[in-house]
């Protein structure tokens, strides 16, 4: 309907409103009261116009106050209009500033945005796909500033040295995408393809965010956030990962050879059949990850923690097993031969049909009555005797750390 059309409706309404308002005034103390103001001989009683005048106050200020309601929406409504125009214009003008030549009026644009973004929530989606295709198209300033992608793939040079920091206003986008409200119930950025390799990408916060198929080669993400990324796709070879966070990260297609995880939350990360030879992991987090098929060997694991973790048909030959924790871990049908199991500990771990286990590699680990061997060596006594030893020694190290009262 035409803005006119509604104008003229309006008034039609209006006019009718108050013609049946005014009409209610006069006949409605008849209509409503009418038994109670005659006697029954037709007459007015004494307290008619007692009743009459009650009844079109009342009347009168049931108006009033609608009125009253009325202009109050009205007033909400023409706030909220004149707010959104006010955002719209601040809008406008931090686009205006993103495109600028000038780096410290981009980034003035950066942090307005960011502040429209915490304001207005219905404009949140719109800001984030702005400033990652920010990110994604660099000025030729940031192209200077950037490596060129036609550098060679780095191959034992040490990230420490070959980091190169992403441009000051790329950085401050990156940042306030990764400050954004409710990462999770907001979308996820789109910076697929991004082209970072070698980059210092240090404790960045890249949560929630597609990097499906980007180059991150060399690249420094040491303590990084990437709790639901999509890495799918993505070219890790050389980079640095160290105690970063990849709970719940896609890491489908992903080559992690060279790619250094020591200390890395992988928690419930899916790595089924993953090619993980020669990787540091030395320190890292697995807990519940699905690992099932996986290949380990020459992998650093020590001190690994793989609590609940699916580990089935797992590759783990002469690997490297020490202070590494797998309790209620389903090693089934793992290979385990030669793996070195001195102090892990299998607790509740799930390890019957593991393929190459002998009693010399379990004499070192701390098993219990609810670790889970295979039929062989379950009924071997000196595994029995192991048991009773770790249990005594679980006990007294229990002893040990309650304090006395």
């Amino acid at each position: 309907m035409k803005p006119e059309t509604k104008r003229k409706w309006a008034w039609v309404a209006g006019v009718a409103t108050a013609a049946l308002f005014v009409a209610l005034l006069i006949w409605g103390p008849w209509l409503l009261e009418g038994r109670h103001i005659r006697d029954k001989h037709g007459e007015l009683v004494s307290s008619a116009g007692i009743i009459i005048t009650g009844l079109r106050t009342a009347l009168l200020a049931i108006a009033a106050g609608a009125i009253a309601a009325l202009g109050l929406w009205y007033t909400h409504k023409n706030h909220e209009l004149s707010r959104e125009e006010q955002v719209t214009d601040r809008y406008v003008e931090a686009i205006k500033l993103l495109g600028s030549e000038n780096l410290h009026e981009r980034l003035g644009g950066i942090y307005s945005l960011e502040r429209i973004m915490k304001d207005s929530e219905k404009d949140q989606v719109t800001i984030i796909e702005v400033l990652a295709a920010f990110i994604r198209t660099p000025t030729s300033e940031q192209k200077q500033a950037l490596i060129p992608a036609a550098q060679p793939e780095p191959e034992d040079s040490d990230p420490e040295d070959s980091a190169d920091p992403l441009p000051v206003d790329v950085q401050a986008a990156l940042t306030v995408l990764g400050r954004r409200p409710d990462p999770d119930g907001t979308p996820t950025a789109d910076l697929r393809r991004i082209d970072w390799h070698n980059a210092d990408l240090e404790h960045a916060n890249l949560q929630h965010v597609d990097l499906t198929g980007a180059d991150l080669r060399g690249a420094r993400l040491r303590g990084a956030d990437l709790k639901g990324t999509n890495l799918t796709g993505v070219r890790l070879r050389g980079a640095d990962l160290r105690d970063a966070d990849l709970q719940g990260a896609d890491l489908r297609d992903v080559d992690l050879s060279r790619v250094d995880l020591r200390g890395v939350d992988l928690g419930g990360v899916d790595l089924r059949a993953m090619n993980l030879v020669r990787v540091d992991l030395t320190g890292a987090q697995l807990v519940g990850a699905d690992l099932r098929g996986a290949d380990f060997r020459s992998t650093h694991l020590r001190a690994a923690n793989f609590t609940g973790a699916q580990l089935m048909n797992a590759n783990l030959t002469a690997v490297d097993l020490t202070k590494v924790i797998l309790r209620a871990a389903d090693l089934r049908g793992a290979h385990l031969g030669m793996a070195h199991l001195v102090d892990a500990d299998l607790k509740e771990a799930d390890l019957r049909g593991a393929q190459g286990l002998t009693y010399e590699q379990l004499v070192h680990s701390k098993l219990y009555d609810d670790t889970s061997l295979p039929k062989e060596l379950r009924t071997d006594r000196r595994i029995k005797n192991h048991i009773k030893n770790c249990k005594a020694e679980a006990r007294w190290r229990e002893d040990l750390e309650t304090p006395k009262s």
